[in-house]
């Protein structure tokens, strides 16, 4: 079905499939394509983008921990992909190639049962820590789920889809699913190392366009949740220090887009010589080790000497 957006506005009961198709005007802006923007080049992001060059993709071998992903976001906002599910151990049979396939067609994800039923637990456990955070109302039923934004900047269309968006219009979280920790002392830098700082200045981008009379008091949370048991999570909210840097990526990413959109140029890296530079914790840790080896030669020269092999 084709749906499109005529207007800027902020759209509930959205169809996720029209929304991934670009329903804006023209092209547009979202978070997404600033990352390829960022972490690779113009003519990536062009790829990449379902309205542009878009090639042909063949589709994506099944992952258990997509599907599980997939199916917890689903059952946790009560909207996003329609899932098949199959009721057998595994895709080795030609019945469950069949069913793989006919699903993929229908435009529907396929996953097994006992994923599906990984899924199940995966939410339960989450409605039952996210209330153990003392913040019940995320994800609950005042609010909006799968919010679709669509703005204009300059005449450009910009887009993205919130995940929970409160009826306040003051706060908003989103639901990530992963197969590693979600320890609290390892996930302070997620945001920034997996994109989710430029992800929250999106969202931020598009509210403070489309309600601007709350704009700078919005509170931005993800909730992470490890998809193996016990399916612990940790609730994230989104500092400020993060947001700025967010802000900073997304103006860089919003201002290549525009230059390439007027420009009809997409270009590859840049045609430049790059001089190749060590990490600077490698190199510190290496200089640690070399002022260690110095100090015991002094100490015992023939010790050492012996020990290198002299």
């Amino acid at each position: 079905m084709n749906i499109t957006i005529t207007k800027p506005g902020l759209y509930f009961d959205f169809d996720p499939a029209a929304y991934l198709r670009d329903p804006c005007p023209k092209p547009s802006f979202s978070q997404s394509i600033a990352k390829v923007l960022l972490d690779q080049s113009p003519a990536h992001a062009r790829l990449a983008h379902p309205r542009l060059s878009r090639p042909d993709a063949e589709p994506q071998d099944y992952n258990a921990d997509r599907a599980i992903g997939d199916a917890a976001h689903a059952l946790l906002l009560g909207r996003g992909k329609r899932l098949a599910v199959a009721d057998f151990g595994d895709w080795r049979t030609a019945a469950a190639k069949l069913f793989k396939a006919d699903a993929i067609d229908e435009g529907t994800t396929p996953i097994l049962t006992h994923h599906m039923a990984r899924a199940y637990a995966m939410v339960k456990a989450a409605r039952e820590q996210i209330a153990e955070a003392d913040l019940p109302e995320l994800f609950s039923s005042d609010g909006d789920c799968e919010v679709v934004a669509a703005w204009t900047e300059d005449g450009l269309w910009c887009r993205t889809m919130i995940d929970w968006l409160g009826a306040s219009r003051m706060v908003v979280a989103d639901y990530k699913t992963t197969g590693m920790t979600c320890a609290p002392h390892a996930i302070e830098d997620r945001p920034s190392l997996m994109g989710w700082d430029i992800q929250a200045a999106m969202h931020e981008r598009a509210l403070d366009t489309l309600d601007a009379d709350n704009a700078g008091r919005r509170a931005h949370f993800y909730i992470n949740q490890e998809n193996d048991p016990p399916y612990a999570l940790s609730v994230i909210r989104i500092s400020e220090a993060d947001l700025t840097m967010g802000r900073k990526k997304l103006g860089m990413a919003a201002d290549i887009w525009r230059r390439c959109m007027i420009s009809g140029e997409w270009p590859r890296y840049p045609a430049e010589v790059v001089m190749s530079r060590p990490r600077q914790y490698l190199e510190t840790k290496f200089l640690e080790r070399e002022i260690a080896h110095d100090e015991r030669k002094q100490r015992a020269p023939l010790a050492v000497d012996h020990f290198m092999g002299g």
